[in-house]
C-alpha cells in the first residue's frame, strides 16, 4: 500500500512539474525544429481512467487465458474504494487450463476494486469487468479470463506486493465462481 501512494504521489509530482515545463515550451516551439522527448507522466483521475476494452485488447495479441484456479494468497488489506480505484494483485493456484498455455503451477492476478462484487461495477470499467465473484477470499475457487500485460486494460493504480516476482501478472476481465 506505501508503494501504490508514493507512486501515485510521485506521477502527481511529475504531472505538476511537466505541465508547466510544457507550457513554456509551447510559445517558442514555432520557431524551432521538433525534438523527440520523452513523453510525459500523467495520473489520469480514477473516474477517467485509460481502459481497453477486453475483446480489443485480446484480438490484437492473442494472449487471453481462461483458468480455473483458488486463490491461495492475498497479501495485506484492499484499500478502500473512497480514495481512487485501482488493481489488487493476488495470488492464484491453476487448478487446470480451459483457454491457452500456462505452464506454472501458482499466477498472479490482478482485480478491479476487489471489494466491490463483480455484477455490480458501475463505472467506466462495466464495460471491462464481468462475472458472479462477490467476494475475494484466501481458498475461493474460480473461473478466469485473463489477459497480459495488466496495462493492457488498466493503466493506473495497482496494488502489488510480488513487484520481486518473476511471474507474469494478469488481469482478470471476467471472473466465475467455480464449483
Amino acid at each position: 500500500m506505501k508503494r501504490l501512494v508514493a507512486l501515485t504521489c510521485t506521477l502527481l509530482l511529475c504531472q505538476l512539474l511537466i505541465s508547466p515545463a510544457c507550457a513554456q515550451n509551447d510559445s517558442t516551439a514555432a520557431n524551432k525544429p521538433a525534438a523527440k522527448s520523452a513523453p510525459a507522466v500523467k495520473a489520469a483521475p480514477a473516474e477517467k481512467a485509460a481502459v481497453v476494452a477486453p475483446a480489443a485488447a485480446a484480438k490484437k495479441t492473442g494472449d487471453t487465458l481462461v483458468v480455473i484456479a483458488r486463490i491461495t494468497e492475498i497479501p495485506g488489506k484492499f484499500a478502500s474504494n473512497d480514495l481512487y480505484n485501482y488493481v489488487y494483485i493476488m495470488k492464484y493456484r491453476v487448478l487446470s487450463v480451459v483457454k491457452g498455455v500456462y505452464k506454472p503451477q501458482d499466477i498472479l492476478i490482478g482485480h478491479y476494486n476487489p471489494l466491490i462484487p463483480r455484477a455490480q461495477i458501475k463505472d467506466i470499467m462495466k464495460k471491462t469487468v464481468a462475472g458472479n465473484v462477490e467476494k475475494f477470499e484466501v481458498g475461493g475457487k474460480q473461473k478466469l479470463w485473463l489477459i497480459s500485460p495488466i496495462d493492457k486494460v488498466w493503466k493506473d493504480a495497482v496494488d502489488d506486493e510480488y513487484s520481486d516476482s518473476d511471474l507474469i501478472k494478469f488481469f482478470a476481465v471476467k471472473a466465475d465462481i467455480a464449483q
